[in-house]
């Protein structure tokens, strides 16, 4: 084992922060790349007269690459140092934009794009055990907030980029890379900070989702409503009646609301029970979607609803993910990490699918319904298991 490697109890309180702020530093640039990278390729192929299934699996692609290496990537993780995990990742990440800007190949954009999620998943997973591991349970929620509210950050800032430098030249590929690439330099300074992830997996995907029930369902809620909202949101609000300018500032008010409720969610949820909390998000989702429809006709009241909306569905993730640190051994914390990472991306593939759906007959009533009950349904089930301990 190499001796840079630090347990988490071998690092005092000064260098633990430091360790924690790499990770939280990183992680933005990462979402720079994942989001930027969904809205170049859907507004690039369409630029091209690409049909409509060949953009959406454009779209999919890098989902469907992170399904299929969340398997392997735990073993990958016990074997590899996690600041050369993170580094690695990144880098190809930023060749991989390179690559797309060299290329007006519709076949190889769609197999770049696939290769560009396997990257971004080293990142994702061995950062956010990187977190588990280093964070103490009494701040644990807090310390994940700040990890989630860079992401996402990162991820929202994306769009706002493309549209800034738009798709024409190479500017658009450029600060992809450029995210991807400025993402490892916290990590690179702090790799002799990185805890010690070096543990053979003792069990698969499906034995790490047993470890926390509860954070898995919340997991895959989590990514089965975010991407809903963030996938037809506008269009729902256009069907009842919104202008699109109106319509577009909800998505924004549902990020923002996200973002800068996290920490004070994070804050509850170490003084209270994680899965309690985790339970009470999704009823309470259940309860605001059911009322957007009678928001409509009131574009402020509409942005008040759908703020306070955001906590809950982008909380599902966070709270979900302390929850995991705090039930789950560590040396069990990669390969739950990958279960639960596979159980959001799971939600995140079927949510705009079975909410597109059933859309079709009655747009409004369509989306309220799917969301509404998948959360009461799947709320439910996640309090079954409230009183379970990994």
């Amino acid at each position: 084992m190499d001796a840079s490697l630090k347990t988490t109890l071998e690092l005092d309180e000064a260098s633990r922060r430091k360790s924690l702020a790499a990770v939280v530093l990183s992680c933005f640039g990462v979402g720079i790349a994942f989001g930027l990278g969904y809205a170049l390729t859907s507004m690039t192929l369409e630029a091209r007269g690409e049909p409509s299934w060949v953009i959406g699996l454009a779209g999919a692609a890098p989902s469907l690459a992170i399904l299929a290496l969340l398997p392997l990537l735990p073993y990958a993780v016990a074997r590899i140092r996690p600041s050369t995990a993170i580094i690695g990742g990144c880098v190809c990440c930023a060749a991989a934009y390179g690559s797309l800007y060299l290329t007006d190949n519709t076949a190889v954009w769609i197999a770049l794009r696939f290769l560009m999620g396997a990257t971004i998943a080293l990142p994702w997973i061995v950062g956010e055990t990187w977190v588990n591991h280093i964070a103490e349970d009494s701040h644990r929620a807090r310390v994940i907030s700040f990890y989630a509210v860079s992401f996402f950050s990162g991820f929202a800032l994306g769009p706002v980029l493309l549209e800034h430098v738009g798709i024409e030249g190479p500017w658009a590929f450029a600060a992809g890379a450029l995210g991807a690439l400025l993402s490892a330099i916290p990590i690179f300074l702090a790799r002799d900070l990185a805890p010690d992830l070096a543990h053979e997996p003792a069990t698969g995907l499906f034995g790490g989702a047993r470890m926390a029930p509860a954070a898995m369902v919340g997991a895959f809620l989590g990514g089965f409503l975010e991407t809903s909202h963030f996938a037809l949101l506008p269009n729902v609000a256009m069907a009842g009646g919104m202008e699109e300018g109106a319509a577009l500032r909800l998505l924004t008010a549902l990020i923002v609301g996200g973002l800068i409720t996290q920490y004070t969610l994070g804050w509850i949820a170490d003084r209270t029970s994680r899965k309690a909390l985790l339970v009470a998000l999704g009823f309470i989702y259940a309860a605001l979607i059911a009322v957007f429809p009678s928001t409509v006709g009131s574009p402020g009241l509409s942005l008040a609803l759908i703020f306070v909306i955001g906590t809950t569905v982008i909380g599902l993730y966070m709270v979900g993910l302390a929850m995991l640190g705090e039930q789950v051994e560590p040396s069990q914390l990669a390969t739950a990490n990958a279960a639960f990472i596979m159980m959001y991306t799971s939600g995140s593939i079927a949510g705009p699918v079975i909410s597109g759906a059933a859309m079709t007959e009655n747009p409004m009533l369509g989306f309220v319904g799917v969301t509404g009950i998948s959360a009461l349904l799947l709320s439910g089930l996640m309090a079954m298991f409230r009183g379970r301990k990994a």
